[in-house]
């Protein structure tokens, strides 16, 4: 039978060995997510941690970008909000520097101090970005449905919102969403595995906040592949509400204890419990006869991988979400570009009828060495997406 465990361990002793990296890593997020101050030049960029308390008397003419209207690039102001300091958002931090530069205007990467990605801290996050004047977003969105008022404030003030790496659900004021097709990523994910452990056996999965509006679909996901293969495959374990450098490595070590000698396979599409299990089965060999693929591009993960320790990890592509959005938010504003609610969107059943999918792509023991260091990136996906830029706008000829 399967059971669900929604685990709450920061405080157990056990595990706390394998936090060293994990620590490692949330304070390289946490720098890179820290606060900076953003100049009123139209190339200035910066990285913010939440609210800051803006001049309110910059609210007037740049904050109000009207669909269909040009703005000038001296008042164009672009934000680009994380759902929390996870260090998968941190890519977008990277590519706000460098289209803030080629576009010559302010494009700013701000994450909201709410580890549980609580949408009210979220929204106060984007109300103060509003008081600094900022006019055009790209959102992670805290809960499917929480930040839709705040969205609809923004879109009645003319201001673009798009979702960013998660969807909020129809009906939404956000004009699109690009992100990561995260059920068909999670299934597919499963079969790979479930093909590397020859086509039966019985799985763990590791994943996230329930918060998170990604969890759900992910878990169906798991499930879908699960049920296809006829009772062959079953899903022992499910944990859950583990994706913080707190939570994931006692939870990952809790389960392999109790269920580690019955597993065959276990799989993670969330950051956070990819690093403790990689960690784990680094360092201790016992339950490497565990096949783990993981998510996202730790060193942590990438190294095990490259050294066998574990079967594989799954990439998304967080460069390409961050930079098609900053190009397509740049038209709105700078050309009077609209979107096309009849673009070629791909409706996803549940979330949203303006989805595009930002891709996914598993990568093996064989493959890792070629993206060990490097940010997680599919540039033919994003090329392909930014070609079809007159598809999802209708811009001004």
């Amino acid at each position: 039978m399967r059971t669900r465990q929604r685990r709450r361990t920061a405080g157990r002793r056990r595990g706390w060995r394998y936090l060293a990296p994990l620590a490692a890593i949330a304070i390289l997020g946490a720098a890179a997510c820290s606060s900076g101050s953003s100049s009123s030049g139209s190339s200035s960029n910066s990285t913010s941690s939440g609210p800051s308390s803006g001049p309110s008397s910059s609210t007037s003419s740049s904050s109000t970008a009207a669909a269909g209207k040009v703005v000038p690039k001296s008042q164009i102001k672009i934000a680009i909000v994380a759902g929390g300091p996870n260090v998968y958002f941190t890519t977008w931090g990277q590519v706000a520097q460098v289209m803030s530069k080629q576009l010559g205007v302010t494009v700013t990467y701000v994450v909201p101090p709410t580890p549980t990605y609580d949408p009210s801290v979220e929204v106060s996050t984007i109300d103060s970005l509003v008081a600094q004047g900022y006019n055009a977003f790209a959102i992670f969105p805290d809960g499917e449905s929480a930040i839709i008022p705040t969205y609809q404030r923004l879109v009645s003030r003319g201001i673009p919102v798009f979702d960013l790496a998660g969807c909020t659900t129809d009906p939404t004021p956000a004009l699109l969403c690009y992100a990561t097709n995260v059920k068909a990523s999670a299934t597919y994910e499963t079969q790979v595995l479930q093909k590397a452990m020859g086509g039966s056996g019985n799985i763990a999965f590791l994943t996230g906040l329930l918060t998170d509006a990604n969890t759900a679909l992910r878990e169906q996901g798991v499930n879908q592949a699960v049920a296809a293969s006829g009772g062959k495959v079953k899903l022992a374990q499910l944990v859950s509400n583990i994706d913080s450098p707190s939570s994931a490595p006692p939870a990952v070590e809790s389960l392999l204890a109790s269920k580690g000698s019955s597993l065959n396979g276990m799989l993670s599409t969330d950051y956070y419990p990819s690093v403790a299990a990689a960690s784990i089965l680094t360092s201790d060999p016992q339950f490497r006869h565990v096949l783990f693929i993981g998510q996202d591009n730790s060193p942590t993960v990438m190294n095990a991988i490259a050294k066998h320790y574990i079967y594989g990890t799954m990439f998304q592509n967080d460069w390409g979400q961050a930079q098609v959005a900053i190009t397509w938010l740049y038209d709105i504003l700078s050309k009077g570009c609209t979107v096309n609610p009849n673009g070629p969107f791909t409706p996803i059943p549940g979330p949203t009828s303006h989805f595009i999918n930002s891709g996914y792509m598993f990568v093996s023991q064989s493959a890792a060495g070629q993206y060990l260091g490097k940010p997680a990136n599919i540039p033919s996906n994003t090329a392909q997406t930014l070609a079809e830029t007159s598809k999802f706008l209708n811009c001004p000829s």
